[in-house]
């Protein structure tokens, strides 16, 4: 193992990256970018595996009340808010890779997506779960869920300050680093590698992520964020083998683990 990461992509976005969708089958990343001041959202795709961008600062006719709702087998998902006032109406569309409309249904919150169909419910006769074809929209029965298999992502796990977990990350990094975490931190191990997000306070709060070998070696220290106003959720993950994580809330930066 080497001393340091070894450095994989970076690239920019004008907004905030506001949500990422891994689609594992076809290795490819999907992106929700948001600019706050135009009130403007569009999407991006990157195909991680040969590190080329496949499409970026693709829009919908929906300026805003639209987001990244879900992605499998070539299909990308998104929600529509039909009533701005009421987040429960949704519409849903459905995109395929060339970024061509396949289908869309008015009246549908969507609640999972599986290798063939999504989920959701509709409220035309109450509250109703129904099932749609991935890739035509039409309804399909009811079954069991299959679990998608998300073994190429791994999530770190949440420890909020006041966890047994939390303390015990916290002394090490103190003791390590003469670091002094607070709120939350994020943790996950993979292979060799222990990785850790944390929150100091410094010059308001700051969001570092923390890379080291078992034996105490640090791989990297990178600063994700800083005057920030909270915590996140899911500042990293692991994708293929690859570290991901968002700096400075608009760069999407990747290491080879």
């Amino acid at each position: 193992m080497t001393d340091r990461l070894l450095f994989n992509f970076s690239y920019q976005f004008p907004g905030v990256v506001w949500n990422t969708v891994a689609m594992p089958d076809h290795h490819v990343l999907l992106l929700e970018i948001r600019d706050h001041a135009l009130k403007s959202v569009s999407f991006s795709a990157i195909q991680y595996a040969e590190n080329k961008i496949l499409w970026r600062d693709f829009s919908l006719e929906e300026p805003w009340w639209i987001n990244l709702a879900g992605a499998s087998d070539g299909i990308i998902l998104f929600n529509a808010y039909t009533e701005t006032s009421n987040p429960d109406r949704k519409a849903i569309l459905a995109y395929d890779l060339g970024r061509k409309l396949r289908w869309w249904r008015n009246d549908f919150s969507m609640t999972s997506v599986g290798q063939d169909h999504v989920r959701g419910v509709v409220s035309r006769l109450g509250l109703q779960e129904i099932a749609l074809d991935l890739h035509s929209g039409e309804e399909v029965p009811l079954k069991a869920p299959v679990a998608m298999d998300t073994s190429m992502v791994i999530l770190p796990a949440q420890y909020p300050e006041g966890t047994a977990h939390f303390e015990t990350v916290k002394t090490f990094l103190s003791q390590k680093l003469n670091l002094m975490p607070v709120l939350s931190l994020e943790y996950t191990e993979h292979h060799a590698c222990i990785m850790i997000s944390y929150y100091v306070m410094e010059n308001g709060l700051a969001n570092y992520l923390l890379v080291m070998q078992k034996n105490g070696a640090v791989m990297m220290h990178e600063k994700l964020g800083e005057q920030l106003k909270g915590i996140g959720l899911g500042t990293f993950f692991i994708l293929s083998g690859c570290l991901i994580f968002v700096k400075n809330r608009m760069e999407l930066v990747s290491y080879f683990l």
